[in-house]
């Protein structure tokens, strides 16, 4: 059912290596230092476990609400001193907004150039 697909030697199902080629690449956003830059890929709260206290579901209507929307780009601008909390993110060249590092591990980014 599934088609191969031949990388470097090793041969791979075609939804593993897409599977493997498009994971290495997204992270979450608490993992960006500061300065990068990156794109939202997905807002998701489902890994957060027991971290997250808020209803399920508004943790990410509050970050899409803030303008963490799929494909916007983001720049880490600055961390606080204390455990690197608050972030201060950029969002598209235009808003400036701090969250804890808990929230943006909700958001999932893949870097820029």
């Amino acid at each position: 059912m599934f088609s191969k697909l031949v990388l470097k030697g090793t041969t791979l199902k075609t939804s593993e290596a897409l599977k493997s080629a498009s994971s290495q690449a997204i992270f979450p956003l608490s993992s960006l230092k500061k300065g990068e830059r990156a794109e939202v890929v997905q807002i998701t709260e489902e890994h957060l476990g027991k971290d997250n206290i808020l209803p399920k579901g508004e943790l990410e209507r509050r970050l899409l609400e803030m303008g963490f929307v799929e494909g916007t780009e983001v720049t880490l601008q600055h961390e606080g001193f204390i455990k690197k909390d608050p972030m201060a993110v950029l969002i598209r060249v235009c808003s400036l907004v701090a969250i804890r590092r808990k929230e943006a591990q909700a958001i999932l980014v893949r870097k820029l150039p």
